[in-house]
């Protein structure tokens, strides 16, 4: 039987389950969190266990790609990852556009909460409102900038949504913000350290993005690649337009 996941839904899934299934799944899910680029510090997370949630709601702050639940020798850590792929008939997709259009939004008063930025920030937000004082987070109402789509907003009552949230308040120790994006490794490079932090919306300091972080799609293919994930490389190819 062959199954075949679409756009970056597909892929994540695939990947995840099939690093699952591996007979080193350990060393393999360290070795993919170690392909990740972190631009504003130094970051290396050696997990002892793992909780994957895929595609999970937090309500008003979004849904996540994937949120990934570390416990590692330095603690309890999240990581929230963010993709994006480009559609078929668009040529390329830039993280420097990406942003401009997430700043031009924020002057315009109306962000797209389907930026990658926008959700970022969301997850950032979500993390830092549950680290406050998270035993009354689900009956807060959590004030937005005038630029948001909403405000204020709450977790709300959804008891599946509940469930994850009471999941991630055991990883409170650190929280991480990933991109897997289809924009090129060196793009990448250059857009992290030399453009976000000089540019910054209000809103978001400094200190926050230091958490933040990145991968190419490439390179997630280049890691299949390297530890045989056959299946997520057949959900590559069967997604090839849309990548890069």
């Amino acid at each position: 039987m062959e199954i075949l996941g679409y756009s970056e839904r597909g892929i994540l899934n695939s990947l995840f389950f099939e690093i699952r299934g591996h007979s080193d799944t350990l060393h393999v899910i360290n070795e993919f969190l170690s392909e990740i680029s972190y631009p504003y510090r130094d970051v290396q997370l050696e997990a002892k266990d793992v909780a994957i949630l895929i595609e999970q709601s937090f309500s008003d702050f979004g849904d996540a790609d994937a949120v990934l639940l570390i416990d590692s020798e330095k603690g309890k850590q999240t990581i929230f990852i963010e993709a994006k792929v480009k559609t078929w008939h668009r040529h390329e997709w830039l993280i420097e556009e990406e942003y401009k259009r997430f700043k031009d939004g924020i002057e315009k008063n109306k962000v797209s909460s389907s930026n990658l930025f926008t959700q970022l920030y969301h997850k950032m937000r979500l993390f830092e409102e549950m680290r406050c004082d998270w035993e009354c987070f689900r009956d807060s109402e959590i004030n937005f900038p005038t630029w948001s789509s909403k405000s204020p907003r709450k977790i709300g009552g959804n008891e599946v949504v509940l469930g994850a949230v009471k999941k991630l308040s055991g990883y409170l120790d650190e929280a991480f913000y990933i991109s897997i994006v289809p924009d090129s490794s060196s793009n990448l490079r250059i857009f992290f350290e030399d453009i976000l932090k000089s540019s910054l919306p209000d809103e978001i300091k400094e200190n926050d993005v230091r958490g933040w972080g990145y991968i190419a799609w490439e390179k997630v293919e280049k890691f299949c690649k390297e530890f045989n994930l056959t299946e997520t490389l057949r959900v590559f190819e069967f997604n090839r337009g849309q990548i890069y």
